[in-house]
């Protein structure tokens, strides 16, 4: 079965089958390479909307901090980061004083109670 093929000139001319088969290759091989960069171009654009997604996130992270860090809402990202350090040591010394404390006061109390006070 032969098929046409229309010209610029509009005239037909016939393809011989083996012809008319290695248009219908070429074809599919141009589908197959539009859609390998179609499917590349998808994956750039969703690894831009990730960075993206990352990014703001990164963001909301670093306002939440500057929000619990006291004055932290005037420093800049690597102030902020020594001063949450720092916030951080700070925050564990005093809970090291309030559990001396408790001990402390658990055993006056233990010892109130021995003699009867």
């Amino acid at each position: 079965m032969e098929e046409t093929l229309a010209t610029p000139d509009t005239t037909r001319r016939s393809l011989s089958p083996s012809c008319s088969a290695a248009v219908k290759s070429r074809a599919a091989g141009f589908e197959r390479r539009t859609k390998r960069r179609l499917s590349e171009t998808n994956a750039s654009v969703r690894e831009d909307r990730e960075e993206e997604e990352e990014e703001d996130e990164v963001k909301e992270k670093i306002e939440a901090l500057q929000r619990i860090i006291p004055g932290g809402t005037a420093l800049g990202v690597d102030a902020l980061f020594e001063e949450t350090a720092g916030y951080i040591m700070s925050l564990q010394c005093q809970i090291k004083t309030i559990k001396v404390l408790t001990s402390f006061l658990q055993r006056v109390d233990q010892e109130d109670m021995k003699f009867g006070g």
